[in-house]
């Protein structure tokens, strides 16, 4: 009997240690896998955050320039900038 025992427990611990490497191949492609949704998640996340980050400062910046546009108008309206002095000054 211990000599049968002997030759099952063989033939387990073989198949064990096949059950072994299979298992980790699989967790290495699982790891990969992973690795590559990882990535592209990352990637996602940094776009997602650059877009509402430039989307948020575009309507202030936006806001700045209609000001700044809006001073120019009416700066050259009242003949405050040197810009308009000279085109004044030609059309004279």
């Amino acid at each position: 009997m211990g000599l049968a025992a002997g030759v099952g427990h063989f033939f387990q611990s073989i198949i064990e240690v096949i059950q072994g490497f299979l298992g980790a191949v699989v967790n290495f492609f699982q790891w990969i896998f992973n690795s590559i949704i990882g990535v592209f998640q990352a990637f996602i996340g940094f776009v997602e955050g650059t877009l509402g980050f430039a989307i948020h400062n575009f309507f202030i910046l936006g806001t700045v320039a209609a000001a700044v546009f809006a001073y120019l108008l009416y700066s050259q309206r009242q003949g405050t900038t040197p810009v308009s002095r000279t085109i004044k000054n030609k059309s004279n």
